[in-house]
């Protein structure tokens, strides 16, 4: 379910439990040409948001695979999907969830300088202001927390806690933000005719996939019982 950009994919790297007895260790990765026998791409699933690409079902049907499919090495799969991933997670939400929020800010901002209430900008409001405000900060905020863990793992440091509160502060940030975004501009942020609502409607995704915040906040939450407070306490 729900495989991005699937209706243009050529191949697809799929996980197979190859070793049921190994567990974990059991699982490999192929690469299945979207042509082979027995593989088909499904409906393409209509989403809330996220216009522009496609989501679509996989169906496998006896499937045959050999070893000349294999990606990687055979029971290292969850190895090399840990490893894709949490790069994924840094780019495909840390990052982009800074650069969203940034779009949405400047939009915020400008509306606010433009349009008038009362015989003056809205953005002379301080409720206007601390939205404009709180929104600014936890964008540098997530801005340096992406920054810290891309630094992790140049150093060839295990970021996997890093990169979870990268997921969790980012995704959530660009909701806050999204949402304020829409509360400024008021009745127009909730049409179409403005790209704010749009904004609103991808950025309630970003809790959810690459693993749900409740799942990021459990991998911080147990690595800090087992490793204690101080490896998150600074990065030297």
């Amino acid at each position: 379910m729900f495989i991005s950009d699937g209706l243009f994919s050529d191949f697809f790297v799929v996980s197979a439990l190859t070793d049921p007895a190994a567990g974990a260790k059991g699982i490999s990765l192929f690469l299945v040409d979207k042509g082979a026998p027995g593989f088909t791409v499904g409906r393409d699933q209509p989403m809330m948001g996220l216009t522009g690409t496609s989501h679509v079902e996989l169906f496998f049907d006896n499937v045959q695979l050999g070893p000349e499919h294999l990606l990687g090495r055979e029971g290292r799969g969850l190895n090399h999907a840990f490893e894709t991933l949490g790069r994924i997670r840094l780019a495909h939400i840390g990052a982009r969830a800074v650069g969203k929020a940034t779009r949405i800010l400047k939009q915020m901002t400008g509306y606010a300088v433009e349009r008038r209430q009362f015989g003056r900008p809205i953005g002379e409001f301080q409720m206007v202001q601390q939205m404009l405000a709180d929104s600014a900060t936890e964008i540098n905020a997530a801005r340096l927390l992406v920054l810290q863990a891309a630094w992790e793992i140049d150093q060839g440091r295990d970021a996997r806690e890093r990169l979870s509160m990268v997921k969790v502060y980012a995704a959530e940030m660009l909701g806050r933000v999204a949402d304020r975004a829409v509360q400024i501009h008021g009745g127009m942020g909730y049409c179409k005719d403005m790209p704010i609502e749009r904004f609103y409607r991808d950025a309630r995704i970003f809790r959810i996939y690459d693993g749900t915040s409740e799942i990021h906040r459990t991998v911080v939450g147990r690595s800090m019982l087992k490793h204690g407070a101080a490896r998150f306490a600074d990065i030297a």
